[in-house]
């Protein structure tokens, strides 16, 4: 984790050292938000280039460990229960940021996603004699009714699995989650916000992302409030601490 409170004060204080204006609560909490799935997004974009390219120095292996130890906190294995007229309920959009594996039993075999005609060839017994216990399949798909009063199904959370077992049993997902939207929670005395940890959220990344915060956001406040100053002075600092980081 990494303190809302801490970033907000280094951002106020770096604004206010280059003359550059006041951010406001509500322009931090949406900036902060921006920057922080900006930079966990930027996490999968540079792990695809290092299993892309992975050279074969320590140093490309120690990177590649480096971002999966920031993805790892993210990771989430979860049991699901089937519906009673079968399929699974993943978790939400606003939860899942990418599915990563279904299997049948915890640690068991990963089913291979197929699509809706390749599905339905298995389920009609076409390829029935393809599918075991050791090598299940699953289709994400739109439910085909909703009178199970799970009106809020969508093609993005329902699934159908198949093997020997059929609908009835529970299976085990892994996920990436969504990281949690940060707050710098506030109340307001005399007209000025004062800093409440009671309804404040943290910045759910890597402690090492800190300094990296500050900058993206001074950058984006720079944008978004038309201080192009600010934008510039964060985007110098931001190459200087990524050279630094890189050394």
């Amino acid at each position: 984790m990494v303190s809302v409170d801490t970033v907000y004060q280094r951002v106020l204080a770096l604004s206010n050292k280059e003359q550059r204006g006041y951010i406001t609560p509500q322009e931090f909490n949406l900036l902060a938000n921006q920057a922080l799935m900006g930079i966990f997004e930027e996490y999968f974009h540079h792990q695809n280039q290092y299993l892309r390219n992975p050279g074969n120095s320590s140093a490309s292996s120690d990177s590649l460990d480096y971002i999966q130890d920031k993805i790892s906190r993210f990771h989430v294995t979860e049991s699901l229960a089937a519906l009673p007229k079968g399929g699974h309920l993943l978790p939400s959009s606003l939860e899942m940021y990418r599915l990563e594996q279904v299997t049948m039993n915890y640690g068991g075999t990963a089913a291979q996603q197929v699509t809706s005609k390749q599905f339905r060839n298995y389920n009609n017994g076409v390829y029935a004699a393809r599918v075991a216990s050791d090598n299940p399949i699953y289709l994400r798909e739109s439910p085909p009714s909703i009178d199970e009063g799970l009106a809020n199904i969508t093609s993005d959370n329902f699934m159908r699995v198949f093997d020997p077992n059929l609908w009835t049993q529970n299976v085990f997902i892994e996920y990436i989650r969504m990281p949690k939207k940060v707050n710098w929670g506030y109340v307001v005395v005399n007209e000025k916000a004062l800093y409440n940890a009671n309804t404040a959220t943290n910045f759910d990344l890597h402690p090492s992302e800190e300094t990296t915060l500050v900058f993206r956001i001074l950058e984006l406040a720079g944008v978004v409030i038309n201080k192009t100053g600010l934008s510039s002075y964060a985007k110098t600092e931001s190459v200087e601490q990524s050279n630094t980081e890189k050394q």
